[in-house]
């Protein structure tokens, strides 16, 4: 019979397309204490191996669909599967056939009739044999010590990752650590004291880093880590103050106890080396680096790098200061309603009063905090920086109108949530429809089904929420009708250009469709002309938050504006209906003056513009029934603009001016601009007007027909 360790250890495969023989070598190998598993085919004996690797196979020669040789072929050509050893089995007792067995892999040759005995020894002796060999293997290539792989094992796992790195443009770090005081604990306290700091300093560093990254023990003191398919910047700032922290912490040997630190060296490649040699030396000299300037400290091979992440660092470290000196404060941006022009409500802005630096805006630190954990500690301050504003607001009498913030996904994740915004505005004495959440595309699609659950129980509070940069996320539009949100907010992206670029205009057209169907107020963020504010308010978009109205104003300015109780006057957007109205864009003087003579005569409203841009800002302004343009225009000739036009006004009728003729120009422009008429200069002014009037009644007849739609 088999020792215990054994039996718990052999899993054998038996590959046969006959009960009969797949049934007897079960029963004599079960009997023996061995774990048995069958298959009927090759293909069948193929899947299984690909879900749990046997530690021998017995195979059957003979089998339809793909023989015993071939499956032993396709075994052996793969890396990972090709030492299991192969037993093969047939009736057939042909020297040949046995030739090929061996030849493609076999280790044994076994014919039926099967006899117990012989089974048994000859699987008992090749499992052993595999035993040894692993054995013989994993020393080889390991450390005695701690288990973890030696230089040998290193520089290959490092070859492969540099090799797999340059074929498919990828990067790795690897980062040289030194135990700080390892001498000090071998001379004080012997070397078996110091082993057990290298077997507890091996477990420390694989607990900091991913499971597919390697740690080698090089020798003495020394590690080695890989860091796969890693940008070296962003494991400098986590993975490595881990690995600082966690040998930090005191190890206890013989009742001493002990705090050995370490010091890093990090290369990265490929701009650091690009070959094992260079990266281990490269990495090493940034480790002897990081003990002259004081240890338990990590430093980079590249000074620009070094430079780099060390003010990162300092970042951090006054970030997390700010908090205890109250350095944070609160700017709010007013959000507009379209209807009335009056305020909506407000969002509150992060900024932080630096003593070195001034007043920085979020981008300049909030990344940092993030990398950091502090996104947690600084939302949950601004909470509660916003709800004692809202009540200090209250008690003066200054409009009450709800107040945002921006929530990150480590904070909207974290547990509690919903408790913590509860407990806030309890302390606070705020009611909960005087808060807003502000909750990016992207953090709503991390995990759809855990967001809904939160939203929900923000709304049972009855929290405000909104879907902040909508559009941006690329999300699944099926889950916003399932999120619990108030209102969504266009990205600034489709605004600033949203006067003067059609598939802006079509996409904020479509959003704000779609939102009102799912009976959603949208609010459109960044608005900073009277042309875009027009547009919106024309498309039907609900609010605008931007500076046309207000930057983000610190607390003492915002109350100012609230006392003045200041609206937007939206009846300025309001386009004057009914009258016949020429936007003019020519710079030949000539023309000006003899359509500005016909405007005379004939009665109608003419206005000009220098240029494309100048000339979009008319049309969301002002409700115009004739375009004329020169084909000539600086900066975006009459073509592209006309082409433009036609797909943001189509009722508008489009006129083409040109001092010179060209059959195929005119072509261009109607098939790209649905040109009403190509005009030639010098015009006949008798035709001209006539033309004019007929455009009037074409625009009309547009507009009564987009009407009956």
């Amino acid at each position: 019979m088999l020792v215990a360790a054994e039996k718990e250890l052999a899993d054998v495969l038996v590959v046969d397309d006959t009960v009969t023989d797949r049934e007897l070598l079960s029963a004599i190998l079960s009997g023996q204490g061995y774990n048995v598993r069958s298959a009927a085919s090759g293909v069948h004996a193929l899947e299984q191996i690909k879900l749990a690797q046997p530690d021998l196979i017995l195979l059957d020669i003979h089998m339809p669909e793909m023989d015993g040789f071939e499956v032993c072929r396709h075994l052996k050509q793969s890396r990972q599967l090709s030492g299991i050893p192969i037993i093969f089995v047939s009736v057939s007792d042909d020297t040949d056939c046995k030739v090929a067995a061996f030849n493609c892999g076999g280790i044994d040759y076994v014919t039926k009739p099967y006899r117990s005995a012989e089974i048994t020894a000859r699987v008992h002796a090749h499992l052993q044999m595999k035993r040894a060999r692993d054995r013989l293997g994993f020393q080889a290539g390991h450390d005695a010590l701690t288990g973890l792989p030696n230089r040998h094992l290193l520089t290959d796992r490092l070859q492969q990752a540099i090799s797999f790195a340059e074929r498919y443009g990828g990067q790795l770090g690897v980062a040289y650590i030194d135990l700080d005081k390892f001498k000090t604990v071998n001379d004080r306290l012997g070397h078996e004291a110091g082993d057990q700091v290298l077997v507890e300093a091996a477990c420390r560093l694989q607990g900091c880093v991913r499971e597919a990254d390697t740690i080698a023990r090089i020798g003495g003191d020394e590690f080695v880590i890989v860091f796969y398919d890693q940008n070296c910047e962003n494991v400098a700032t986590s993975a490595m103050q881990r690995i600082l922290d966690c040998m930090s912490e005191p190890i206890v040997v013989d009742g001493y106890s002990i705090v050995p630190g370490c010091s890093i060296g990090f290369a990265c490649f490929p701009q650091d080396g690009r070959d094992v040699d260079a990266l281990l030396k490269n990495a090493d000299t940034a480790m002897y680096r990081a003990k002259e300037l004081g240890r338990n400290n990590y430093q980079f091979y590249t000074t620009e790098l070094n430079h780099r992440v060390s003010s990162r660092m300092e970042l951090e470290k006054s970030l997390c200061a700010a908090l205890e000196r109250g350095e944070f404060e609160l700017h709010y941006q007013p959000r507009i309603e379209l209807r009335s022009g009056r305020l909506a409500g407000l969002e509150a802005l992060i900024r932080w009063q630096h003593p070195e630096l001034g007043l920085l805006p979020p981008m300049h630190f909030i990344p940092a905090a993030e990398e950091a954990g502090l996104n947690g500690r600084i939302g949950d301050w601004v909470v509660r920086a916003a709800c004692t504003q809202h009540k200090v607001w209250e008690q003066a009498g200054l409009s009450q109108v709800p107040i945002a913030i921006n929530v990150s996904a480590s904070q909207f994740f974290s547990p509690g949530f919903a408790q913590s915004i509860s407990t806030a505005l309890r302390d606070t004495g705020v009611a909960a429809g005087s808060l807003e959440l502000d909750l990016k595309e992207s953090l709503l699609m991390q995990d759809p089904t855990e967001t809904i659950r939160i939203l929900r129980e923000l709304k049972v509070i009855g929290i405000g929420l909104s879907i902040d940069d909508f559009g941006t996320g690329f999300s699944n539009l099926s889950y916003l009708k399932r999120f619990p949100v108030d209102r969504i907010k266009l990205d600034p992206s489709f605004i600033s250009e949203i006067h003067n670029h059609p598939d802006d205009l079509a996409i904020a057209d479509a959003i704000i469709g779609m939102a009102h169907r799912l009976r959603l107020k949208v609010a459109a963020e960044g608005a900073e002309s009277g042309s875009q504010i027009a547009l919106l308010a024309a498309r039907g978009c609900d609010e605008m938050q931007g500076d046309y109205f207000s930057p983000a104003l610190p607390a003492d300015m915002c109350a100012a504006l609230l006392q003045e109780k200041r609206v937007l006057e939206i009846e300025r957007f309001g386009m004057s209906a009914g009258t016949r109205t020429v936007l003019l864009i020519d710079q030949d003087p000539d023309s000006r003056r003899a359509v500005s003579s016909m405007s005379e005569i004939a009665g109608y409203r003419l206005l000009e513009a220098p240029g494309a841009p100048e000339a979009f800002d008319v049309l969301a302004t002002e409700e115009v029934s004739i375009v004329m343009c020169d084909i000539g225009m600086p900066g975006m000739n009459g073509v592209e603009f006309l082409s433009r036009a036609r797909k943001m006004y189509p009722n508008i009728v489009r006129v083409l001016l040109s001092g010179w003729s060209d059959a195929g120009m005119a072509a261009d422009a109607i098939n790209r601009g649905g040109v009403y008429k190509f005009v030639h200069k010098p015009w006949n002014e008798s035709e001209m007007m006539v033309m004019i009037e007929d455009a009037f009644t074409r625009y009309e007849n547009n507009v009564r027909a987009a009407g009956t739609h």
